[in-house]
């Protein structure tokens, strides 16, 4: 008698293992999905709100998804960069701080980044620039990188940042940069080489035009 009460209890347990757990974990799946779904309809809600000026409450939609999920690092960065725009650093800061320890990147080290510098903490900016540069380099990043060493009085690191600007992509803006950068430093024949390759990328760049009017002038020796 107890043999048999033991193999039906045994024979209960194997069926609970077999076909329960399955099923509490497709339960869990779809909780889940419906979850994503909503933050989803939120996300895009929130967008809208932002799209409208109307923060206070794109805020307390962002908050609301964070009671879904306090894990969600867009989440995070799009309450930063929300709270950036209205120049509250402080709050963008701390944002910022908690997407980069639950999901450190180039992306999430870059928004850091912005924020430090934005609130004139420019020694941490470089090192969360620094950081976003290790993830994955970007023209972007290194520009950002640049005018934090700027800030600093680091003229030869923000020249060293340009050059690896220019690198990834050297688009006349940031040979611009580049060029100033030389200046800066005294190194006047590596500006003139940057501005003649910004003469080939872009022929009809609007401030080499009025270099170049200058120039005449003075060679015409016009005041």
């Amino acid at each position: 008698m107890l043999g048999a009460a033991f193999l039906a209890a045994a024979s209960f347990y194997l069926f609970r293992l077999l076909g329960g757990a399955p099923q509490l974990k497709l339960r869990r799946e779809l909780r889940g999905e419906a979850t994503e779904a909503k933050i989803q309809d939120l996300t895009e809600y929130a967008s809208r709100l932002r799209a409208t000026n109307k923060f206070t409450s794109a805020e307390k939609v962002y908050l609301e998804i964070l009671k879904l999920d306090h894990r969600h690092v867009p989440t995070y960065s799009r309450l930063g960069t929300l709270y950036s725009a209205q120049r509250n650093f402080t709050d963008a800061i701390e944002c910022f701080q908690m997407a980069t320890q639950l999901k450190p990147s180039g992306a999430t080290f870059y928004n850091l980044g912005l924020g430090y510098f934005e609130n004139k903490n420019y020694i941490k900016a470089i090192a969360a620039f620094e950081k976003a540069n290790m993830f994955e380099p970007t023209m972007q990043r290194y520009v950002g990188l640049a005018k934090a060493f700027k800030k600093t009085g680091e003229d030869e690191q923000m020249v060293a940042a340009l050059e690896h600007a220019v690198e990834i992509e050297a688009v006349p803006r940031v040979l611009w940069l580049l060029a100033d950068g030389y200046e800066s430093v005294g190194r006047h024949d590596e500006a003139a080489g940057v501005r003649d390759r910004i003469r080939q990328v872009d022929p009809k760049d609007e401030r080499l035009k009025e270099l170049d009017r200058l120039a005449k002038q003075v060679g015409a020796g016009q005041p």
